[in-house]
């Protein structure tokens, strides 16, 4: 499967709140994030809340960039979050398929820290 997907019952900035505390308890980083609905607005469009987060684990980046250096153009691993009425929908392009589909890899060190940030999203209910 190309991306680790997942809907939760809450409104998306509660999950990007949630999100970030768990990001941040495991060392993980969110190095920027797009309010989409933000720009939306701006612009007099509407969209229901819509996030496009850039985070990272630095030393999985040098772990990641010393595997492949090409590897920067997957990494920050992006997780978007898209509300539609009360669900909010997750959704994080997995690097290590990227990797091995793009860069002739094995994908394994990818595998490794996409699996710990699964297992960070996978406490966002808890």
């Amino acid at each position: 499967m190309y991306s680790y997907e997942k809907i939760f019952n809450k409104d998306a900035e509660e999950i990007f709140g949630r999100i970030h505390k768990l990001l941040k308890e495991a060392n993980w980083l969110i190095l920027s994030y797009v309010n989409v609905k933000e720009i939306f607005t701006k612009m007099n469009k509407s969209i229901d809340p819509y996030y496009i987060l850039d985070v990272c684990s630095p030393p999985a980046a040098v772990e990641l960039i010393h595997d492949n250096e090409d590897i920067g153009a997957f990494i920050p691993c992006k997780v978007v979050l898209i509300q539609h009425g009360k669900e909010t929908k997750l959704i994080m392009p997995k690097p290590s398929v990227l990797s091995k589909e793009y860069l002739d890899t094995d994908g394994k060190v990818a595998e490794k820290y996409e699996e710990a940030l699964i297992e960070i999203l996978e406490r966002i209910d808890s």
